[in-house]
This record gives structure tokens, sequence and C-alpha cells, in this order.
């Protein structure tokens, strides 16, 4: 059937109440009964009474006819009433007695929780969700998404009983994390080709985009071809659905936030001094006096200072604490509350060991003390012989007795001059990195390039890269040195103004070249003065590996008799374990990953949030390990492994660019969001119903003025009733 443009269309939700009007026929059959049921009897001595009635039998008639209508009409009145009917403006293609399908879309990023007033904009959202679909006619079909990074489909298939879905949405709860509107958008797509699957009748579909038009979560930082496709989605979603924006964020906003909280360490030991350095932003137009910052650990208020921040600037405090026990902890830096209080808390879960457990692979061992790599890196790595850095346990092994060991129990691990490697060994770190591991390569002289690249530089089909970069050849015997490249990496970061430290003089002999994978995040940190590497790292799963680019014995270089070689392997340790730290500590919507302990490999894992209920973590059968989704809320979350009392903790945190609460403008979000696309931008949901938009119409219940009606004849008939008899008597 061909759709046509009219201004008005009358319908009915429940059309098939209309069978109940055969019941109106009720008054006219006890009428009709009624007057059967009399026998007319001649009596003299009413014929004159009979001869004053035929002169009034037209009026008595027409007040008989009257009563019987009016009796009709109530139940008329009632029956449609129950049936619904509708009077609808019709902006879209119409077709008399079609179903539209709305898609609510909720915006569920963190700064729906600016709370202005009493309510919170995400509370907003929700009543105007449900009053969208308590205004809606039976009949209507709602699909319910959240809009948060990532999205959530709550309800995909069309959903026809509102109350329940309104129920729904009551218990809905705002998500700490960001907006991300291109992914979305292809939530919405889903949701679109599952209602004309499920419910192919329906060819009608509104969409309600609920939002505060934050800035960051409306206006995607992307590439060009992420933007085309973005755009090319929007406009397919435009003409097939009406599109409608309900700004909810208008007012001015004022915001402080927690946006960083670092330790000094990423591997804490027990009675050693940390740091914790805490970054406060004032995202607001108004300068903020002595804002009070307080430090957290393990719940126990331990530290305070105060700032001053003017707007749009950042600030920086440092806190000193300690750990005297070993096992799982918590620190939290924290604001005082303001209106949105979900970025005013920052976390990190740092599990304490007494030492950090190190294993190098010696691939030539020597037969004199400093005949080998190990040696020199065992000393400068121990604290009670070097008398610097961490108190670290070190444990020397040949390259034969690599798969023999229980690698995730070592917190780094430091392979010098190991010849070559096999397809199993190579997999075997890569496992080791992947779950947060940390690896450091020293070449030389034994150093079989071809050997590194097939097993350990993804040449070999099937076996995963553990290198950050590609091994070449080895240098000519000369003279060469470091290049600091402006100490921009944090590894070489703390020799600026330290140049007395040796590193920069350093001889080096030989070196082998080296070359970053093209494509994949390495960073070359310290390079030779000719340009090329001479450290390269990179992140690789939670772990990080890193390529040395000569050796840590004398052979190629007097850098293990330097001075700076002390402190080089101790940030060179620090890195690689970092990944452990990462490991812990996350952002909002990341899933939560690990092995289990190796005492609790078959025992349930638990994951205890922040708020609600605990919830069981996905295991990989004979794997070990696990993994737990559900991360959308900032805090500490606790993972339990059996009852045995073997937990682990994770600090889940938010993404801060969602502090910044400014919002994007009408013209911006035609002009830079959906340019060339027609969609509806209101601030109620009442107003876009009243058809000021071209696109969208809106529909008037009939209901209460029937049942009104109704009402007034079932007052108006024993009136009528009482008025007749006593003008006849």
């Amino acid at each position: 059937m061909q759709s046509i443009q009219v201004p008005l269309a009358f319908g009915f939700g429940q059309a098939a109440m209309l069978a109940w009007l055969a019941a109106a026929s009720a008054p006219i059959l006890i009428h009709l009964w009624n007057r059967r049921r009399h026998r007319e009897v001649p009596w003299a001595a009413v014929e004159f009474l009979l001869v004053a009635l035929r002169n009034n039998s037209r009026r008595i008639r027409l007040e008989q006819w009257l009563l019987l209508a009016v009796r009709t009409l109530i139940i008329v009145c009632v029956v449609l009433a129950m049936a619904e009917p509708y009077l609808e403006r019709v902006g879209l293609p119409f077709v008399g007695g079609e179903r539209t399908h709305k898609v609510l879309v909720l915006d569920a990023s963190y700064s729906m929780a600016y709370r202005p007033g009493e309510a919170s904009r995400f509370d907003r959202a929700k009543e105007v969700a449900a009053q969208i679909i308590d205004e809606s006619p039976h009949g209507d079909a709602f699909s319910l998404v959240l809009m948060g990074s990532p999205p959530r489909v709550v309800v995909g298939k069309p959903a026809f009983a509102g109350e329940e879905l309104i129920d729904e949405i009551s218990g809905l709860a705002v998500s700490h994390g960001s907006a991300d509107l291109p992914a979305t958008i292809v939530a919405i797509e889903n949701a679109l080709a599952q209602a004309r699957q499920e419910q192919p009748r329906i060819s009608r579909h509104e969409i309600y985009f609920l939002t505060d038009l934050q800035r960051v979560g409306w206006l995607p930082e992307l590439d060009r071809a992420a933007g085309a496709e973005f755009r090319e989605r929007s406009r397919r979603l435009s003409q097939r659905a009406a599109l409608a924006v309900i700004d909810l964020g208008a007012g001015e906003t004022e915001n402080l936030a927690v946006t960083g909280i670092r330790p000094s360490e990423a591997i804490a030991t027990t009675g050693r001094e940390l740091s914790a350095d805490v970054t406060v932003r004032n995202f607001g137009r108004q300068a903020v006096a002595q804002q009070l910052i307080e430090l957290f650990v393990d719940g126990r208020r331990v530290a305070e200072g105060r700032v001053d921040l003017r707007p749009q600037e950042e600030a920086a405090v440092s806190f000193p604490f300690r750990f005297e026990g070993i096992g799982e902890h918590q620190v939290e830096a924290r604001l005082n509350a303001d209106l949105l209080d979900c970025d005013n808390h920052r976390f990190l879960a740092l599990p304490v060991k007494e030492t950090l457990a190190v294993l190098c692979v010696d691939g030539r061992p020597g037969g004199s003390q400093f005949g080998s790599a190990t040696d020199y890196l065992k000393v400068a790595l121990a604290p009670q012989s070097a008398g610097q850095g961490r108190p670290v346990h070190v444990e020397v092994v040949t390259e034969g007795a690599l798969r023999e060991l229980d690698l995730p129990k070592y917190d780094a691990i430091f392979l010098c001059n190991v010849p070559q490697f096999t397809a199993a060994e190579a997999r075997l770190l890569h496992a080791y990195v992947e779950q947060g591991g940390g690896l450091v390569f020293f070449l030389g002289d034994q150093v079989r390039a071809d050997s590194y690249n097939r097993y350990l530089g993804g040449q070999e089909r099937g076996v995963p890269r553990v290198l950050p970069a590609l091994v070449g050849a080895a240098t000519a015997p000369g003279q060469y040195r470091f290049d600091p490249l402006d100490y921009q990496h944090g590894l070489i970061s703390v020799f600026r103004g330290q140049e007395q430290s040796g590193l920069l003089t350093t001889p080096i002999s030989q070196y082998l070249k080296l070359t970053p994978v093209e494509g994949a995040p390495a960073k070359v940190a310290l390079g030779f003065a000719g340009g090329d590497p001479a450290i390269v790292e990179e992140p690789i799963g939670h772990g990080r590996s890193i390529v040395v680019a000569t050796s840590a014995d004398v052979s190629w270089t007097v850098l293990p008799m330097w001075s700076s070689f002390v402190p080089l392997v101790h940030e060179l340790l620090a890195l690689a374990a970092s990944g452990r730290f990462e490991e812990r500590n996350i952002e909002v919507g990341q899933p939560l990953t690990g092995e289990s302990p190796a005492s609790a490999a078959e025992l349930p894992i638990v994951v205890a949030p922040p708020q609600g209920e605990p919830a069981s973590a996905s295991t990989t059968a004979g794997s070990g390990l696990w993994q737990f989704d559900d991360t959308f809320q900032s805090g500490i979350y606790t993972v339990r492994f059996g009852a045995q009392g073997n937990e682990q903790q994770f600090a889940v945190n938010t993404n801060t660019a969602e502090s910044d609460l400014t919002p994007l403008s009408v013209d911006e979000l035609r002009s830079e969001v959906w340019p060339g696309i027609a969609f509806h931008h209101q601030t109620s949901w009442r107003n876009a119903l009243g058809g000021v938009s071209p696109q969208l119409g809106g529909r008037g219940r009939l209901n209460g003025w029937l049942i009104a009606a109704a009402l007034s004849l079932l007052l108006f008939e024993p009136l009528l009733a009482w008025r007749m008899g006593r003008y006849r008597r």
C-alpha cells in the first residue's frame, strides 16, 4: 500500500475491542422485548385517557427514543474508550493503523551523572524515556540502547510491554565511561535490523537521543576513513528512521576532577617510602582556591594537600606513603564532592611484595667471576651488593632451563646473549609477556639474528611476535656513543641533568642494528649517535618487551663498569615490571584479565565490584586464564579464587576526557557531526510530540474524553428519565 501525506489520521490502539460494540444493541433489544410482553385489553375506563395520549404520542415517542439513545451511547462510549482511539498529527509518510518502532538511546556516559538539582541528567533522561513510552499508544514497539564506550543494547528485540520496559529503565545506572557515538550508531543499526526481522509489519521508525550533547562524546576525533564511514552510517540511519535529539544538558557547568594518580614505583615492596603523584584539573570557568585533596591507603586517610586552580588549569601534588605488609593494597586520591562526583576519585591497586623476583637467562656462562653478562646484572640488580635500587631476588639459569620454570612467578626476565630460540620457547615467552610479564633482551656476539627474527620477530607462521624490533647485522668494531634523544622517553628521562653519570660518554665498540617493527607501537628510548636505535621497547599484551642493541658484559662495551649501569638496569627493571601494574589498573570498559594462581587453577572465580552483587568471571578451559567484562563502574574490584582466601585487587578509573562538560551547540551538531542529515533538536519530549518538527508527529489520545462522556451520560440518563416521568404525570 502506498503511503500518503495527511495532516491528521484516526485509528485505534486496540481495534479488537470494537467487537464489544455489539453490546450497544442491548437497550434496543430490551425495549423491543418489553413491548412484546404486554397484551392490549380494551377497558372503557381508560378510553378517555387514550384519547389524550394520542394527542401527545409524537412527543412521547420522541422522548422514548431519546432515552434509548442515551443508554446506547453510554455503552458505545465505554467500548470506544477501551479500544483506545487516537487522533494523529502526521509529519512522516503515514498509513492508517501502522505501528511505530521507537528506539530510545539514553546517553549513559558519566557526564550524565551531573546533578544540577535534586535529580541528575541521567535521572531526567529516564523520566523522559518513561514519558515517551507512557504517551505512546498501545501497539507501538520500543528498543533501548545505552550510549557509552562500549554501547549496550539493553532491549534489542522490539518490546510492546510498555510498563515492563519502564521498570527496566528505572533500574538503569549511569556508566562511569565515556560516550562513543560511532559505535552507538552501529548498535542502533543492529537494533533496527532486528526490528525488521522480528516485526516485518512495522515500517515506521523513530530514534530519540536523550543526551547532554557533551562535546567530547558527540564530536569524536576520527581519521578520514572512520569519519567517512560514520557519516555514511548516519545518513543511512536518517533515511530509515526519523532522528530526534532531546537535549538535557542546558545550564552552566563547573567541574573539578582527579585526572591522574601515579606511584613512584610500579611494583611496591615493603618498608620503602613511595610517593603518589596526583593531578587535579579545573574544567570550569571559575577559579578555585585552596582545593582540598586527600590520600587514602587501604581506606585510611594518610595525607592531604591544597591547590589553587585557575579555569582550565591542572595542578599536581605529591604524597609520600609506605606499605608495611605484603599483599593486596589500594590507594585513593579524593576531592571534596561537587555536582559530578564520580570523577572526584581515582584509585590504584598495588600488589606489595617483600622483594621483586627476577630471572636472568645466561646465553654464555663463564667459568670465572664476571665471566658472563648475568654476573654484572646480578650485582646491578641486588641492592645488598650495589647499595642502590629496590630489594630484588635474582635467579640465574642457562637457556636450556627456560621451559622447565614457572615463568609467571617472575616480575621480569633478562635474557643475556642467548644465541637462539625455538618455536616452543617463543610461545612460552609470548604467553608470559601477554599476561603482564616483562622481557629485557641484552644482545651480544652469540646472537643469531635469523633465529631471533624468525621465532621472536613474528616471521615464523603460527608463532606470535615477542620482539619490538627486528635484529640486523653487527656493526664493525669502532667507537660509538649513546644519544639520549632529548631525554623524551621515561626510561632515560631520569638521566636529564645527570651528564656526569657517564651514560653519554660510555664507550661502545660494537652493537647489533635494530629496526622497530613497522606499524607496531614500539618506541626508541635510547639511540646511538649515528642514528641507530640502542634501546627499543613496546607493550605486548599486558606486558612489555625491551631489547638493548649491545651486550650486558664487557665484550662489546664497558657500560657494565660505568656508574650509569646500575640506574639504567633498575629503570629497565621498573619499565619491564610495569606491565603487572598496568594489568591491575585499567579504565572503565576495559576487561579484567589474568591467570589463576597455580594453587587455585580449578577453583571458581568470583569478582566483587565496587557496587552491586558479586559475579562470576569467564574462564578458558585448560589454560587458567580468566576474564571479567562488566567494568562500567569506577572503583576497586576484588577477584577471589575459590574459598581459600586467594584474591587480587584491580583499580578501574574513569577517562577524564568526559569530565569536560562543555556542550556541543546545535549549529555545530548540524555542521560538524551530521552535515546534511535531517534531525530534530528539542529540550523536552512534550514539544517534540507537539508536532514542532516537520519529521515527527504526535498522537492525541481520546480515551479521557470518551470516559468523561460516558460518566456524563450516566448522570444525565436518570435525570432525563425522572423528568420525562414527571412530565407525563
